[in-house]
């Protein structure tokens, strides 16, 4: 039996409403979730929902103790610790935050368990590679016999019109299950590495394509970083020890839509988009409040339905107006900048008006207000941010309780994984070398009944 068709045994750590379930269904490797860790009480009813209750563990990861890890022998861990310890708009406090203590706690008992899985996948905010909280990954992993790869991806480099760069770490553990498909480089990458090298891409250095892989090598990732984008990154990430390599390139993600051939790789919104006429009925449930647009409207980030890119959705977004994410003008052929100058001015001649012509001056503001009235502008719904993000809203597959409120959605989403790319790096981690001779599961099972039979 291929080891493809082995049932893997999965424990979903910070599960939230399921990414990492989804990634993994998505990843077509077969297996069963054995149990889903979060405390997050709207995010377990978004579980809940859409999974069932049964493998749902309210509890703190870190109240749990080791044995109970060890009993479940589980073959794959997949985590997304909480991101707030490491983002530019956090405290950056690292393992000293106290968001950060269950991960540390889960570093600190994987080299002395006894059934420690055979492969482990983490994300995490772009960020977390120059935190310490990533060299007691490092060492854990390090102590406990793993070989990994650390990446940065953003979802634009497989075609998804979304920013969302995000760090991973895939971890295989070398005496069970051997290595990767493809050399680890001891660096911090910013592609996935191709399964079965025969892509056409990878041969001829190309752009990645729809097919998820990028088979260039770190130090040529040429349209996809730029020098500015380097001399920023500090660091070249070994596996034993953080080098600085001031010349290392990253994914760049203005670069990457800067380059005609590479953005045309990447979808508009438009197929993304669930409505875009403004008489629809729920345009009432997603428009601009009139206070902020006529206040904030300029600090959004606007796009149309021809667009290549949206702003990254974080738990902020529809209650917070900077970096949570774009905004969506339904007007396709109104030019945005003109207008919000033409109502700029109004408000400006509005402002400079003395308290004896406040009339003119009201007039003025309602001619700004109307005026960005007429862009059609709006928020994406949580449904189009959840296709952003891969979950499977067209197939049915995901839905929303009727009693999670929008607020609570949009922060619950902001909280998640992107499915699609999670759901390619776990397809990459739990492949295994064609030929190998290293031992798969199935024949460790067979290996185990065979013991069994010459026992009796």
């Amino acid at each position: 039996m291929a080891e493809e068709e082995h049932q893997f045994r999965v424990l979903e750590f910070y599960s939230g409403i399921g990414g990492m379930h989804y990634a993994f269904d998505r990843s077509g490797h077969k297996g069963e979730v054995l149990k889903a860790f979060d405390i997050n009480t709207t995010a377990n009813e978004v579980y809940a929902h859409n999974h069932g209750k049964k493998q749902l563990a309210q509890r703190n990861i870190e109240a749990v103790p080791m044995e109970f890890y060890d009993k479940q022998q589980a073959d794959v861990w997949l985590m997304s610790p909480p991101c707030q310890p490491y983002t530019r708009t956090g405290n950056q406090e690292g393992s000293k935050d106290t968001r950060a203590k269950s991960f540390l706690y889960l570093m600190d008992i994987l080299p002395k368990m006894d059934h420690p899985p055979n492969y482990i996948l983490l994300e995490n905010v772009k960020g977390f590679e120059e935190s310490d909280s990533r060299d007691m990954l490092v060492e854990a992993l390090a102590t406990a016999g793993y070989e990994f790869q650390e990446l940065l991806i953003t979802p634009l480099q497989i075609g998804i019109p979304n920013s969302r760069m995000r760090y991973y770490c895939l971890a295989r553990k070398v005496a069970a299950v051997g290595g990767f498909v493809q050399p680890v480089t001891g660096t911090l990458i910013g592609y996935i590495p191709s399964i079965d090298g025969n892509n056409e891409d990878e041969m001829k250095g190309g752009a990645q394509d729809k097919d998820f892989v990028d088979g260039r090598r770190q130090g040529d990732l040429s349209g996809l970083s730029t020098p500015v984008a380097a001399k920023k990154q500090r660091t070249g990430l070994s596996t034993s020890t953080v080098t600085k390599e001031g010349d290392s390139t990253k994914p760049d993600e203005d670069a990457l839509l800067a380059d005609p051939m590479l953005a045309l790789k990447v979808d508009t919104l438009e197929q993304y988009i669930e409505f875009t006429d403004v008489s629809d009925a729920r345009m009432e449930r997603y428009m601009i409040p009139d206070k902020t647009l006529l206040k904030y409207g300029r600090l959004f980030d606007i796009v149309k339905s021809f667009t290549r890119r949206s702003c990254c959705f974080t738990k902020g977004y529809y209650h917070f107006v900077e970096s949570t994410g774009s905004i969506f003008q339904m007007v396709q052929d109104k030019d945005t900048a003109i207008t919000f100058d033409e109502a700029e001015a109004l408000k400006s001649t509005a402002k400079s008006r003395p308290p004896t012509e406040s009339t003119l001056a009201e007039q003025e503001t309602t001619q700004a207000l109307n005026l960005l009235r007429t862009l059609g502008l709006r928020y994406f719904t949580e449904n189009e941010v959840a296709r952003l993000m891969g979950f499977p809203i067209v197939e049915g597959k995901f839905s929303f309780p009727k009693t999670t409120t929008l607020k609570q959605r949009y922060r619950v989403l902001g909280n998640s994984i992107n499915v699609k790319v999670v759901g390619e790096l776990i397809k990459y981690l739990l492949t295994s070398k064609p030929g190998s001779d290293e031992k798969g599961e199935e024949q460790k099972v067979e290996e185990k009944t065979e013991e069994k039979q010459d026992e009796q």
